[in-house]
Formats: C-alpha cells, sequence, structure tokens
C-alpha cells in the first residue's frame, strides 16, 4: 500500500512549482519556512483532522508586490489549541526574523508580540496564523497574525491604539479582532484588524474614512469593491473585515471580503476583476502571471478565491489583493476533476496554464 504524501509535501511541490514560475525563492528551500510547513501540516490532504473550514495554505497576490510569492498558512497541526499555535508561530517568527532580518528586528519582533503570546493575557479561540513572502533574493517579509480582542487593545503601539479609537468612535460596530505584526527586511509594521457582525454598506464606510483623513479614498475604495463583486453595494453581516495599519503619511485602509461566507459570490469574478483593473495594464499582466504560477498541469485554474481585498492609503486609490485556496491542495480530486470542484465559490481560471511536471517530482525528500 503506497504512503498518502503529506500536505506539507503537497503544499512545497504546489509553491515550489509557483517559486519556478514567478522567479522567486523557494519556501521549500528555506529551513525555517519548511519546518513550520512539516511541522504543521504533516497529515495527508482530507484527513478528518483538517476540518473544511481550515487554513493550509493560501496563496496572496497584491498588486503593489506583485512579483513576490507570498502565502499564509495555519500552524501547529490538528489537534493543536490556541496556545500552541501562537508559540508555534511566535517561535518560527522569531526564528525567521532573527536569522534572517538580525538581532534588532528580532528584538522589535518579540516586543511587539508579547502581549500575545502571554497566555495569561490572551483569551483566543484559534490563537495565531503564520505567513511570509518571498522574491529572488530570499525571505522579504515574514508576518505573524495573533487574535487580539477587546482585552488586548491597552496592549496596541500608541499610535495603532489611537487610530483603532478613532475607528471605533466613528464606527461603533466594529470590534477588535486579530492584529498581525509583520517584521521585514528593513522594517517593521503592526495592524490592527476589526470584525464587522452586522451588515456594512459601502457608503457607510465615508464617516470612518473621513476620520482617518482618506475621505477623498471613498469613492475610489467603494466602487472598485463594488464592481468586483458584480454591483454588491451591501455586505452581509459577519463577511467583512477591516483592518488599518499607521503609514508616516497617514493611514492604510483595507476591506477585505471573504468570499466564502457570502451567500453568492460572483460568478464572473475574474472577468470583474480584468475589469477593474483594465487601466493598470501592468498589474493585470502580473495578476496572469501569478494565476499561471499556480496553475498545476492538467487543472483548469489555480483555485478558489477565499478573500478579496480592497485598500486605499491616502496618496493611492484602490488597489487589489487576493487570498487563493488553491485546487491543487483541495483533498480527494485529481487533475481531470478539478472542473466541477467549484460548486458556488468564486473560481478563477487564468487565461492559460504553463505546463508542469508531475507534482511528485516537487515534494521533497523527507
Amino acid at each position: 500500500m503506497n504512503r498518502q504524501p503529506s500536505a506539507s509535501q503537497r503544499a512545497k511541490w504546489l509553491l515550489g512549482m509557483a517559486a519556478q514560475r514567478l522567479h522567486t525563492a523557494n519556501p521549500a528551500a528555506v529551513p525555517e519556512l519548511s519546518q513550520v510547513l512539516d511541522s504543521s501540516l504533516y497529515l495527508p490532504l482530507g484527513d478528518p483532522g483538517y476540518s473544511e473550514r481550515r487554513l493550509l495554505v493560501e496563496p496572496r497576490f497584491n498588486e503593489t508586490a506583485a512579483d513576490n510569492l507570498s502565502y499564509v498558512m495555519d500552524a501547529g497541526g490538528p489537534g493543536a489549541t490556541s496556545d500552541d499555535r501562537v508559540k508555534l508561530v511566535t517561535d518560527a517568527m522569531s526564528h525567521v526574523v532573527g536569522n534572517h532580518f538580525g538581532t534588532e528586528a528580532l528584538r522589535w519582533f518579540r516586543k511587539h508580540s508579547e502581549p500575545a503570546a502571554d497566555g495569561h493575557a490572551r483569551s483566543a479561540n484559534w490563537g495565531a496564523w503564520f505567513g511570509a513572502g518571498l522574491d529572488r533574493n530570499g525571505i522579504v517579509e515574514t508576518q505573524a497574525t495573533y487574535e487580539w480582542g477587546p482585552a488586548l487593545m491597552d496592549a496596541l503601539p500608541s499610535s495603532l491604539y489611537r487610530l483603532a479609537r478613532v475607528a471605533i468612535d466613528a464606527a461603533p460596530g466594529l470590534r477588535p479582532a486579530f492584529s498581525a505584526i509583520r517584521c521585514g527586511r528593513t522594517s517593521g509594521s503592526q495592524q490592527i484588524t476589526f470584525e464587522v457582525d452586522q451588515a456594512l454598506p459601502l457608503a457607510n464606510l465615508e464617516p470612518l474614512m473621513k476620520a482617518l483623513g482618506l475621505g477623498h479614498q471613498h469613492a475610489s475604495l467603494m466602487s472598485a469593491t463594488a464592481l468586483i463583486l458584480g454591483a454588491r453595494f451591501t455586505l452581509p453581516p459577519n463577511t467583512a473585515t477591516i483592518t488599518l495599519q499607521p503609514l508616516r503619511n497617514g493611514v492604510e485602509m483595507r476591506l477585505d471580503v471573504i468570499l466564502d461566507a457570502l451567500p453568492d459570490p460572483p460568478s464572473q469574478l475574474h472577468s470583474l476583476l480584468r475589469l477593474q483593473m483594465a487601466e493598470r495594464p501592468k498589474s493585470l499582466r502580473a495578476l496572469d502571471r501569478w494565476l499561471t504560477a499556480l496553475t498545476p498541469s492538467g487543472y483548469p485554474g489555480p483555485g478558489n478565491v477565499s478573500v478579496l481585498s480592497v485598500w486605499v492609503r491616502p496618496d493611492m486609490p484602490a488597489r487589489v489583493a487576493l487570498y487563493l485556496r488553491p485546487a491543487a491542495l483541495e483533498p480527494d480530486t485529481g487533475p481531470i476533476n478539478k472542473g466541477q470542484a467549484n460548486g458556488n465559490r468564486a473560481s478563477i481560471p487564468p487565461d492559460s496554464a504553463a505546463s508542469a511536471s508531475e507534482w511528485s517530482a516537487w515534494a521533497p525528500g523527507r
């Protein structure tokens, strides 16, 4: 009886294939990243330990970093507690930051992650997620996302705390939920993410954006989001989050739409994305390269978009980011069956799929 490959092996194959096509470093060849994959995704795809709503590995496309290979992933493996996940993510971040970005960056990360890593001060249901981004020279950024509810608001850095208070006062329905701590080669940043548990008319974001100094970008964010979602101007409850990050010249605001939670996600997402990005041909070409890079041979497309992100800055109108649930990491279906595996999800086929070797040729030996 043949031993089934682990989800980690499958993920390494997919990321390795994408890295080769995008001309970036391969995450599987970075010991710290390889170890996180192996320790978290050691069971085969389709194992009952991976519940339907588990995040395995989701690659991310961002218009302003289109040539990078970025992804987020579950950490800790099936059966892990929230404390287990927090510890694994914190340790993984510490190893990557210390080994690749230096001791000063490591001190910065430990200071900012300490409130979330303190199990006595934290009450979490899930714990933490891990992420990384790579370019042709190696790791360009790594990210730890922690559950960061109202009880930890006072532990935010002062600038981020003030920003969060402005947001809560301007839009009382916002609830602090997560905080992402990101470390790169030259700098670090921290964000705060709010859940929206009620219906969200996009027009109602204007007072919040004015309070944040982003009022002049409201029309851009609203029109981009509504267009990509097929003329949807109101998001149902529990389908959106809002993320804020302080910048030197103001604030970045990101609206994330959880497509899996929408009762009727747009069926023509790819066409609508292309339409919204039509005036940015460089970004459009980068999106097509990214989709093709994540489409193995024999698959009709790269998979399903799980989250649509639209974000603005004071000096930049709406730009787009995507999180992909790869078809190659779906259990129990081969390439031929992938065309029937999408259901009502926001599937997104590329214009063409580049050829690739069989996935087993990419799986690193144990």
